[in-house]
């Protein structure tokens, strides 16, 4: 409908899932991996005493527990679950086996187990106990978090079992529920003025990730793909007292006339463009 050639989204959602899904379009498709580092906070219902082979209400019951958690049990142990630890990814994920996804492989009865990867909960609320049997929690966490194992584990730590019955992404970095579009991709929807209103520019992906001033000339340097000496550069006293560390930094947004140019990285005393942005008044 937008008659662009590029589409892409920023981070799978489970099945069952509901909330928010960046999607890019156009140029924006190369900030894509700006967006999946982000934090992203979720709400998510566990049910207490019943583990369910994916994890979430969607697979069949395969452990029970008669063991229920009360409240005060559950902030005992939710701050054993900050900073950085390690989980096991569900066995029914998109994660790759050999070139197979690895929900296609748990659907023809294969064992595996998916090794332990290296995440970070930055928090995790206790939000509402809804009865006996299950409870409310919001978690900001790192790339790569499963909230389904996050859930498993919890319930583990607690002396029972759970799973997932209601699993919400609320944000994923600055991207929140206020700024989103229903997914009803009908003509009437899509270009209605509060829609387009709501479809931000591709800085919106790169609001923390330094930014580097360039003149009309630097500018198009860059765009035509060619390094260009930091030394030599008009505002790179500003830059550099901004940013002292500039040169630790993987990756820096170069701006002329309030246009993103292009991703650089600075190394070896040269700007050197990562991803050319055509998009902008430096041709």
């Amino acid at each position: 409908m937008f008659n662009i050639k590029k589409v892409g989204h920023a981070g799978t959602l489970d099945p069952m899932a509901t909330g928010i899904l960046p999607i890019a379009v156009g140029e924006a498709t190369k900030c894509i991996s700006f967006l999946q580092n982000k934090k992203k906070k979720y709400f998510f219902t566990i049910k207490w005493g019943e583990g369910t082979e994916t994890d979430d209400s969607e697979g069949k019951v395969i452990e029970r527990s008669k063991n229920r958690p009360t409240e005060d049990q559950i902030l005992k142990i939710i701050s054993s679950f900050l900073g950085e630890i390690f989980q096991k990814p569900p066995i029914y994920s998109a994660i790759k086996i050999n070139g197979q996804r690895s929900y296609k492989l748990a659907r023809q009865n294969l064992f595996f187990e998916h090794n332990s990867r290296k995440v970070k909960i930055y928090k995790l609320t206790l939000k509402k106990i809804l009865n006996l049997d299950s409870a409310q929690f919001e978690v900001v966490c790192s790339k790569g978090t499963y909230v389904r194992s996050l859930a498993k584990d919890i319930a583990e730590k607690l002396k029972t079992k759970g799973h997932i019955t209601e699993l919400r992404r609320l944000s994923v970095g600055n991207f929140v529920v206020k700024d989103t579009i229903f997914m009803d991709f009908s003509k009437e929807i899509i270009h209605s003025p509060s829609v387009l209103d709501k479809i931000l520019p591709i800085e919106a992906a790169l609001d923390d990730i330094p930014a580097l001033l360039l003149t009309k000339h630097e500018a198009r340097k860059l765009k035509l793909g060619q390094k260009i000496d930091f030394e030599s550069l008009e505002f790179k006293k500003k830059f550099i007292e901004k940013f002292p560390n500039h040169i630790n930094f993987e990756k820096i947004c170069a701006f002329y006339d309030h246009n993103l140019i292009a991703i650089i990285k600075i190394e070896e005393g040269l700007v050197k463009p990562k991803r050319i942005i055509k998009i902008g008044r430096a041709h």
